[in-house]
């Protein structure tokens, strides 16, 4: 198996934890606010409401740059995880709720004043910054990506692997064994692309096209035949399939040897060829 495969499309169980206590620390001002509303300190409670947004709101960038980090760093390649400062605005929004909650939001006694109030929102900031390292990949080095963004490259692998995984899944039912070992090849040859990808980036705006159109007419003619050879269909439907298939392999293999010449007109030229032929045998 090409090592382009996903690892694990999970988030590791330390990362899914980091940013979850920001949800439960901001619970007691659901009370407060309402304790502030009950006495009639209309302020109070509309700071410490607001406060409770701005911090969920902020967890959620918080723990959204943290899991896209950690996907980043499990790539073969090192760029910034996110074009977004996903972290650095999360932690930006719980400073300002801090902020609010002292300045306006506590009742018993009057709040902080201002410059206490804003000492507490840098110091929050600060503690977000050394505890959630808000760019830390950004420093190892990057790879230029042309075209296209970080993440739209991440949604592009991860998307690819998960259509690489429902041909396989489809073809585990497909009781033809010419058909499952052709079907074995051409993820393994997709996979073999993926994982070029992950080593050159800069290939990934020509190949995005490609892999969309190959894999979803690879996905979608082995998903539609897995479910109607099981009917007993005949011949014909083996025949229109085993051509699909050859369209699949030649184009593929064609595909490569373009990705290599650095041939992207040709290439646009050999995928119109697969998606009409998918067209013509019903499958897109």
């Amino acid at each position: 198996m090409s090592a382009a495969r996903r690892i694990d499309s999970t988030v590791p169980k330390k990362i899914q934890w980091r940013g979850l206590l920001l949800y439960f620390l901001a619970f007691p001002l659901v009370p407060a606010a309402l304790i502030a509303l009950v006495g009639g300190q209309l302020l109070a409670a509309l700071a410490n409401g607001a406060a409770l947004g701005l911090i969920y709101v902020g967890a959620t960038f918080i723990r959204r740059g943290i899991a896209l980090q950690s996907e980043a760093s499990r790539r073969a390649w090192k760029r910034r995880a996110s074009p977004k400062p996903y972290r650095l605005v999360g932690t930006g929004l719980v400073s300002v709720a801090v902020f609010l909650v002292a300045w306006l939001g506590i009742t018993n006694h009057g709040g902080y004043s201002m410059v206490v109030s804003v000492a507490f929102a840098a110091a929050t900031f600060l503690g977000g910054y050394l505890y959630y390292d808000f760019d830390a990949s950004a420093r190892k080095g990057s790879v230029p990506l042309v075209g296209i963004t970080t993440e739209e490259l991440i949604d592009l692998l991860d998307e690819a692997e998960d259509r690489i995984e429902a041909i396989e899944r489809a073809g585990k039912s497909i009781k033809n064994v010419e058909f499952r070992d052709r079907l074995r090849r051409i993820t393994e040859e997709a996979r073999n692309i993926t994982s070029a990808i992950e080593e050159d980036p800069t290939d990934a705006r020509r190949a995005r096209k490609f892999l969309k159109v190959y894999l979803d007419g690879a996905q979608q003619v082995t998903e539609g035949y897995a479910r109607m050879h099981t009917a007993g269909n005949g011949e014909q439907l083996e025949d229109n399939f085993r051509r699909v298939l050859t369209t699949i392999e030649t184009v593929i293999a064609d595909q490569q040897q373009k990705l290599k010449e650095n041939n992207a007109s040709e290439l646009d030229v050999q995928i119109d060829v697969l998606q009409m032929q998918l067209e013509k045998e019903g499958v897109v």
